[in-house]
């Protein structure tokens, strides 16, 4: 065995690191008052330490104070404001416990929480205590605690030699390591020993319990001394710390990395504790694994394997789950991967029906790596708490499939023992044996190989119905059946484990792969949630719903027909405040059916997973676990490509109103202000001017007056009906005319602005009456013809035909003017879009034309404008349906 040493880190980026650490959190500070045991006085030098904070005026609340009977704890109690208890009601009895909601609310600078390692009553919103202290230190609240020296997580299984009690009750070593302080309570055992005696520590039975558990002298020294070494370790990493800062310390360590190998067979906390005080002495950062080889998992073993994850978690460790046909072979590739150089293993049970079989801790000595294997085996107070390992003949209801395998191929052999020869009918056995070892492993394969060595020497070699063998052939073929069947119903076995390991991993790839094809047509949260929780429904055969928080409400998506319980939205809360799982199978309101986790875009929780697991399930599966993250992953990674493509889709919304302001500015500013001064100065000139202007120059003038008046009210008529497009406001009042009336009317007017120019209509008359609102239907080919008319050269006729073609009514309105270029055909129909030709675009907002397919979209027809047929000008081509008008009312 060699360790491997990694390249020395940059003191720079060491010391970075340590001045972000010694800075000040942005939450509350916690400080813990420890002790080696109950009775040494941590609620009393607690009480102290916060009189003298609320001294200087610090607004000091008791949360919860447990006085245990003694007086002179209660009498230190009046100076402070207490905080009432939450009263629960649980298997019929009232109890009360810590308000967590009252703390928040009152927000005080300090509050006092005794026992840190309590356990909450069940339906709390938290399992444990400690949690609840951080939620408040995530709310900016200093707090005060208490614990004793055998509540510590990794120490477990020390106290567990040294007073040969295991604690239910323990605080994860991260949390205490985060701490801004640890402050020793201490007292002599000796001392302590006679406060118990004398009733200062506890009453009654209760003493008479703590003096055959914790309070006996060599327990109470040993914890002591436990206690010590943690607070001393917890002011060296302190001082390493400033030191590091200020750029004081020269001596960095190498950064290794510890792997702790488990197996879901055995009760390996013991290991994972080791693993803790391991890596904090050595201070590298340090994963727990799990090999899954394909075997069968039975519920206990599930429920701990997921216990010893979860305790990894607490104490600070990565955890990972790797698959493999073995053990030894699926870890190599892993530790030279991440570049593991001390493993962790525990010693293990020999197996006496495979004598030839190494140890695992062995085996990884003899691999080769360059690696430090460390062997633990578990005391004998551990060994009595575990539980039975599997049986070593696997499973039991295999050996009577066996049984009943060998006698169906018994008797399909004798049948066929007259037409084929035995060389033949050992396959009938060999099938019966790899199908036993397929369905339920080697034993019970090896079994019914022995068993069918033994029914074909009996029914089917000379002599018949005897164990004797007259013939060298049969003996041989005896030989090949017990051969080929031990051979062969182990390899079956392996290669269902592979399949099963297969299945598995191709289970989640082809999940991971649906998911992201029908992530690809995604463009919407909605829709992401839908296909989100179908796929996720379907692989975990479960309720699955996401809930989305709008209004200060949930959203389910899909909809849910069982309303919500309070219970459940506060698991959604707290979800999406802390961005950490909750609800069943966690340790946060775990009274609830969903389990919830969630869904992280940038750091900012857009949604929350729900689900609903069957009651019957105890743990959530490692695979179903990996499952849902790696989902999720996904969908965050669609939401923040929605909501990119939602940013840039207002972006570009925003520039294109940017530009229409622009271009409405401009155009009104210009074109309002025309006929304003047009007017303004003919009214002057009148007004100013009237005694020396002849009849006929006030004529003009009034002419002036009244026709830029009548191009101003145009101008503002277009702005209000594109207003009403816009808005969807502009309403239909249908009624049966002729196109010929519309024409007329619209020519009238025109008149009235150029009189000069001529308009020539031709209208077929095959030609049925429309039905369409009259008046905005002649506004629409009025703007058309008025743009005619404006390009158009006087002396030229403007052509109008209207006939029946194709089933609908179509009108053609053709000018011999400029014309329009083909790339701007399209344009000309935009709001505040003027061809730019020369002086052309004068008295024109650009608003008639985009006014004019306006109208005629909203009566089902088009409009676009074409190249004239002469050859010179544009031509505009106007079509409307005809067909069943009558229900467009």
């Amino acid at each position: 065995m060699s360790s491997t040493r990694f390249p020395q880190p940059d003191p720079r980026r060491q010391q970075a690191d340590a001045l972000l650490k010694s800075l000040t959190p942005s939450g509350g500070q916690l400080k813990i008052f420890l002790g080696a045991s109950p009775g040494v006085g941590k609620t009393c030098a607690m009480l102290e330490a916060a009189r003298e904070r609320q001294q200087q005026g610090v607004s000091v609340l008791v949360g919860l104070i447990e006085t245990h009977g003694r007086s002179h704890t209660a009498a230190l109690l009046s100076d402070f404001a207490v905080l009432p208890r939450r009263e629960v009601q649980y298997q019929g009895q009232l109890l009360t416990e810590f308000d967590l909601d009252a703390a928040l609310t009152q927000q005080p600078k300090l509050i006092l929480v005794d026992e840190l390692a309590h356990s909450n009553i069940p339906g709390s919103r938290h399992k444990r205590r400690y949690q609840d202290i951080a939620e408040l230190l995530a709310a900016g609240i200093d707090v005060y605690t208490t614990m004793n020296i055998q509540h510590v997580a990794s120490l477990n299984d020390l106290v567990l030699q040294v007073s040969g009690v295991r604690v239910r009750e323990t605080v994860p070593d991260q949390f205490i390591d985060d701490a801004h302080q640890l402050v020793f309570v201490d007292l002599e055992p000796a001392h302590l020993l006679q406060r118990l005696e004398q009733g200062k520590v506890y009453l009654g039975d209760f003493a008479t319990q703590a003096q055959q558990q914790f309070f006996q002298l060599e327990t109470l020294t040993a914890l002591r001394e436990m206690a010590i070494k943690l607070v001393m370790h917890h002011v060296d990493c302190q001082l390493k710390t400033e030191q590091q800062a200020k750029a004081t310390s020269q001596d960095y360590t190498i950064a290794d990395k510890l792997l702790v190998l488990i197996s879901s067979r055995r009760d390996h906390e013991y290991l994972i504790r080791i693993g803790r005080r391991v890596a904090e002495k050595r201070q590298v950062p340090w994963v727990v694994v799990w090999v899954d080889t394909g075997a069968m998992q039975y519920q206990a073993q599930q429920q701990r394997l997921q216990a010893a994850f979860a305790l990894a978690r607490e104490l600070g460790a990565s955890t990972d789950v790797l698959r493999g046909p073995s053990t030894l072979q699926t870890i190599g590739p892993y530790i030279t991967e991440q570049r593991i150089n001390a493993v962790l293993v525990g010693a293990g049970t020999p197996r006496w029906w495979q004598p030839w079989r190494k140890p695992l801790y062995q085996q990884l000595v003899n691999s080769g790596l360059p690696l430090e294997v460390s062997v633990y085996r578990a005391d004998a107070c551990s060994h009595a708490e575990l539980p039975l390992p599997a049986t070593p003949f696997g499973q039991t209801a295999g050996y009577g499939v066996g049984v009943l395998l060998m006698a169906l191929a018994s008797a399909v052999a004798l049948v066929l023992h007259r037409v084929l020869d035995n060389d033949n009918l050992v396959l009938i056995y060999v099938l019966a044996v790899v199908a036993c070892g397929l369905k339920y492993g080697a034993r019970p394969a090896i079994f019914t190989a022995v068993l069918s060595f033994f029914s074909f020497n009996f029914f089917l070699t000379d002599p018949y119905f005897s164990f004797n063998v007259n013939k060298s052939d049969d003996l041989a073929t005896l030989i090949f059946l017990l051969v080929i069947g031990m051979v062969c119903g182990p390899a079956a076995s392996k290669i269902r484990q592979q399949l099963l390991l297969l299945k598995a991993a191709n289970r989640f790839s082809e999940f991971q792969r649906d998911f992201a094809a029908r992530l690809t047509v995604v463009h919407q949260t909605e829709e992401l949630a839908q296909v989100l929780a179908a796929q996720l429904s379907s692989a975990l055969q479960a309720p699955v719903h996401l809930a989305l928080k709008a209004e200060n409400q949930w959203q389910l998506l899909p909809a849910t027909t069982e309303p919500l319980l309070p219970i459940d939205g506060a698991v959604l809360d707290w979800c999406r405040q802390h961005q950490a799982m909750a609800g069943r199978f966690s340790d946060t309101l775990n009274a609830s059916v969903w389990t919830a986790q969630p869904l992280v875009v940038q750091q900012q929780t857009v949604a929350v997973l729900m689900v609903r697991f069957p009651s019957q399930q105890a743990v959530l599966r490692p695979d179903d676990e990996r499952l849902i993250t790696s989902l999720l992953q996904q969908a965050g990674s669609v939401w923040q490509r929605i909501s990119l493509s939602a940013e840039l889709e207002s972006s570009r919304v925003k520039a294109e109103m940017e530009q229409l302001r622009s271009a409405l500015l401009s155009s009104v500013s210009h074109d309002l202000r025309s006929p304003l001064s047009a007017m303004m100065g003919s009214a002057e000139s009148l007004l100013v001017l009237e005694q020396q202007l002849s009849a006929t120059d006030r004529h003009e003038l009034l002419q002036t007056i009244l026709s830029e008046s009548q191009r101003l009210d145009r101008y503002i008529q277009n702005l209000l009906d594109m207003t009403r497009l816009g808005h969807g406001q502009l309403k239909l009042e249908r009624d049966w005319v002729s196109v010929n009336d519309i024409l007329a009317s619209a020519r009238q007017r025109l008149k009235r602005f150029f009189p000069q120019q001529e308009l020539l209509c031709q209208v077929s008359a095959e030609l049925p009456p429309l039905f369409v609102h009259a008046a905005l239907l002649e506004q629409a080919l009025f703007n058309i013809l008025e743009n005619a008319a404006r390009y158009s050269p006087t002396d030229v006729a403007i052509r109008v035909t209207a006939e029946l073609r194709a089933g609908r009514c179509h009108i053609e309105i053709e000018d011999e003017g400029p014309g329009i270029a083909p790339d701007l055909r399209e344009k000309v129909f935009d709001m505040f879009y003027v061809v730019a030709d020369g002086d052309s675009k004068r008295h024109n907002t650009g608003m008639g034309l985009a006014i004019c397919r306006g109208m005629i979209g909203a009566h089902g027809g088009t409009v676009e404008a074409q190249a004239a047929k002469t050859g010179q000008g544009s031509c505009f081509v106007v079509e409307l349906p005809l067909q069943a008008q009558e229900e467009m009312v």
